[in-house]
């Protein structure tokens, strides 16, 4: 018969521990000096370290600044005291996470060096506030922090997250090792952005988010070819929206802000999935075409998501029906709002899969644009019951159609039961609608 053991007290390597932790969330990690006497002072060996102000300070009407102030001064006391007593001797990551750095610089900077000082592997400091607007703000905040010179001595680091925190380009160029860099809420230039990549060869992921003054990004010109595996450009501010590069690396693409020139050489044994967001662009305007030349430069892609503005949108170009190259996409992924703004753009990307698999529909809040215009003339009281381009993938691919906080509209059901010879998943719950 087995007995009851404590499978925990089995595990009596501290170095095992230890590397189990740090697999582990920060937060998570924390919680694990509950599980048992030998799990108790653990987690303060953890190589992997997230000091974020959220876990401590909520924002909110319900707090007022004492009581933020108060969760604050917690927050640091925490820092302080989990520095003064780190037993371990490794970090491998180091996130911090805090707004308003220059009340608190001291502290800010005792955390880049107790970074550096253990060899920190994967770097991130975050300093933008909580309160600034991503998406309808127009202005552009200076830097609140500087990376300080001694982090560029670090050879080691392999990735780096700066947001609003400026950098010297000539000490990133030091990082030999560096595979992975994030920067937002920052001035990034293009001449450092280019001078970046085509220097570093290394690096296989960039991220830019909210960044400003880039001008474009047009690396063919340069004859730049980017040895990227992901590239994410989110909402940046550019003052000519053209994006052309090769990565014959490149698996992820993710791209949100407007619509601009679009021309990308990517392998077509390569790239795996995109996501396309115009969630910037408040009207509507012909830019059918370009969107085609985006999806076709994108034709290999096997997962796909796309927003509401381009189900709209897409329609208005020359070929309103669909694309004139199939796509390669086997799951389509839809941010839709079920509006009948958006049927022809639907219609138009599933006449456009011919081997789609499964199709997932993420219902949130769009901006419906107040000057639609349909492509053709539309009765959309019969639109999903009147003569139809065949559609090759609900014959003979599609296998299940996904519904992500289905709410129970009319438009919801109406498609729905169009597609009623697939197997529906409806997830969330369920609310009627007032329809």
């Amino acid at each position: 018969m087995a007995t009851n053991t404590d499978m925990l007290l089995e595990l009596n390597e501290v170095s095992l521990l230890i590397l189990i932790l740090s697999f582990l969330p920060f937060k998570e990690a924390v919680r694990t000096c509950i599980l048992s006497k030998q799990w108790k002072d653990i987690w303060k060996q953890t190589m992997s370290i997230e000091f974020n102000e959220l876990f401590f300070v909520k924002h909110g009407q319900q707090y007022d600044d004492e009581t933020r102030q108060l969760q604050r001064n917690t927050f640091l006391n925490f820092i302080k005291s989990f520095m003064e007593n780190f037993q371990g001797k490794d970090v491998i990551k180091f996130f911090l996470k805090v707004s308003t750095p220059g009340n608190i610089r001291d502290t800010v900077e005792s955390c880049v060096t107790f970074a550096t000082k253990h060899e920190v592997k994967e770097l991130g400091l975050d300093f933008s506030d909580p309160n600034w607007d991503e998406i309808t703000s127009d202005e552009n905040y200076d830097a609140l922090f500087e990376l300080p010179n001694h982090v560029y001595e670090n050879r080691s680091i392999k990735t780096l997250k700066l947001y609003s925190c400026s950098f010297v380009l000539h000490g990133l160029l030091n990082f030999e090792a560096i595979k992975e860099v994030s920067l937002g809420w920052i001035e990034v230039r293009f001449h450092t952005l280019r001078t970046l990549l085509s220097t570093c060869n290394t690096i296989e992921n960039l991220s830019l988010k909210k960044c400003w003054n880039l001008e474009h990004f047009d690396m063919m010109l340069y004859g730049v070819k980017l040895g990227l595996r992901r590239l994410v450009i989110d909402k940046c501010d550019l003052d000519h929206n053209y994006f052309t590069f090769k990565a014959p690396n490149l698996k992820f693409f993710k791209y949100s802000g407007v619509v601009g020139s679009f021309e990308m050489e990517v392998n077509k044994h390569v790239m795996e999935e995109a996501e396309i967001d115009f969630a910037l662009m408040p009207n509507f305007d012909v830019f059918g075409n370009q969107l085609y030349k985006l999806l076709e430069d994108l034709y290999p892609v096997r997962v796909l998501t796309v927003d509401s503005f381009l189900l709209q949108v897409i329609p208005s170009g020359d070929e309103p029906v669909r694309i004139q190259g199939d796509l390669n996409v086997r799951h389509l992924i839809i941010k839709t709002q079920m509006h009948h703004h958006e049927w022809c753009g639907f219609r138009f990307l599933l006449n456009s899969c011919p081997t789609l698999e499964k199709l997932t529909l993420e219902i949130d809040p769009q901006i419906i644009l107040p000057d639609y215009e349909a492509p053709f003339h539309v009765d959309f009281k019969k639109f999903w019951h009147g003569p139809l381009i065949v559609q090759k993938c609900l014959k003979n691919t599609l296998k299940e159609v996904e519904v992500n906080r289905f709410r129970g509209t009319r438009g919801e059901f109406t498609i729905l039961q169009y597609h009623s010879s697939r197997e529906s998943v409806a997830k969330d719950e369920y609310q009627h609608s007032k329809e």
